[in-house]
Formats: structure tokens, sequence, C-alpha cells
């Protein structure tokens, strides 16, 4: 039995079967309900960033000071399926409006054309 990064078992050859297998499994599934995402007992989820840049607002149709940004997703990722938190460039976590517009693309709302964020999906 082969032992992972993070405790888990893996089956190296032919012989880890049976009286082998079947406890290093049942060992796994516990560790799998029982893991906390605390980077001790499970691996950090990988995240990718993207910039919204200030420069890039423009007024928004229905007025009223707002200001809009359209933000196509990196590639890989779907709007649905995807984690999205949002920080400001001074380190504040930010919570925009935001419009779905389709699988890949959306829409942020605002009413300070000044600021600059950064997105981050998982």
């Amino acid at each position: 039995m082969l032992t992972l990064s993070h405790g888990f078992l893996k089956p190296q050859n032919g012989v880890d079967a049976g009286s082998v297998w079947f406890p290093a499994m049942e060992k796994n599934i516990q560790m799998l309900n029982d893991h906390t995402h605390n980077l001790t007992d499970s691996a950090q989820l990988a995240v990718t960033t993207q910039s919204i840049l200030a420069a890039n607002w423009t007024a928004a149709p229905i007025g009223g000071g707002l200001y809009q940004q359209t933000i196509t997703m990196p590639s890989g990722f779907l709007y649905d399926v995807t984690d999205m938190f949002f920080r400001l460039s001074t380190g504040e976590i930010w919570f925009p409006t935001i419009i779905r517009l389709s699988s890949s693309t959306y829409q942020i709302l605002i009413n300070d054309n000044t600021l600059t964020a950064t997105v981050f999906y998982r």
C-alpha cells in the first residue's frame, strides 16, 4: 500500500487486495468524511484570479450613477458551478451586484467607478 501526501492509502501493486484493500478503503472513506479543508488533512483548492480595472467601468444604461463591466470568466470556468469572491485593491472583501449574462460571462454593477478589484475563482 502506498501512503499519499495527506494520508490516503492507494494500492501499489497486485498484492494489495483482499485483507489489505478493505481496511485501507475503510480508512480512506473515514478520512474523506472527517476532513476539514485545513490544509493538513486535505489539499487546498486551486484558485484562479482575474483583475477588474477601474479604467474599464462604463456608465450603466439604467443611469442613477451606476457603472458596469462585463466580465468573461477564464477558460474552463462556468458561472453556474464556480465559486467566486471579490477583493478590492485595498484587500477588503467586496460584495458587488453581479448579473449572469451567459454560462461564462457576467456583469458587475457599482456606484463608484474608481474601484479596482480582483475576483477569485475556484
